[in-house]
């Protein structure tokens, strides 16, 4: 998993589902997109959505460069109490359960909430980030960033894994060099389930085959 995913302020996780139905509505899609964008550019009365496209993009430009909200006093209290909250909530559950928590309640999350905020306030050219658009970016981190760590997705990226999912990691890894030498063909299927019988989760075992083949 790529270490560079810990510098998102939002990650979310999108499952690419094999599904016969869904593939064929997606293809649909994608290619009457495409036919649209060439038929708009071949006829004069173009058929606007709700908001032009060219208004949309003027008020974006104008948000950029225009607009620089910063946090309320009310919002940073809220912000600075919620911050609190979470690490010590954090550092709780590690002693209450002897293990390193995978999900990061650091400084770094703290800046990509204030950013979420600050953004937030931008979209309606509001000068200052007030409590609602903090507890918005609060949600937003929430069903993002959190529950993708929680899932264990992130296993691997840096700062989303425990040490102890990073020695499974590093012990998977070591078995794998010594077994299969490079070069040798071997099923992925058949690793799996060989080190799963070794009581491997199989959460790690994927991230591995996935670092070493990339």
């Amino acid at each position: 998993m790529p270490t560079i995913l810990s510098r998102f302020d939002m990650i979310f996780i999108v499952k690419d589902e094999h599904s016969i139905q869904k593939d064929i509505t997606l293809a649909k899609h994608v290619l009457q997109v495409h036919l649209n964008a060439l038929q708009a550019a071949q006829q004069d009365d173009v058929v606007e959505g709700e908001i032009p496209l060219s208004v949309l993009k003027k008020y974006i430009s104008f948000c950029r460069s225009k607009c620089g909200p910063r946090l309320s006093n009310g919002a940073a209290d809220k912000l600075k109490n919620r911050y609190v909250m979470m690490r010590t909530g954090a550092k709780q559950h590690e002693k209450d359960t002897s293990k390193k928590m995978s999900i990061p309640i650091t400084v770094r999350q703290l800046e990509a909430i204030v950013r979420i905020s600050e953004s937030l306030a931008k979209m309606s050219l509001a000068p200052f980030a007030t409590e609602t658009h903090v507890d918005e970016a609060l949600r937003l981190f929430q069903v993002s960033t959190l529950e993708a760590a929680s899932s264990g997705k992130l296993a691997g990226a840096d700062e989303f894994t425990s040490h102890t999912e990073q020695e499974e990691m590093r012990k998977v890894e070591r078995q794998l060099k010594n077994r299969f030498p490079v070069g040798s063909m071997v099923s992925e299927q058949r690793i799996i389930q060989d080190f799963l019988q070794q009581k491997y989760t199989e959460n790690a075992i994927r991230t591995v085959i996935y670092i070493m083949l990339r």
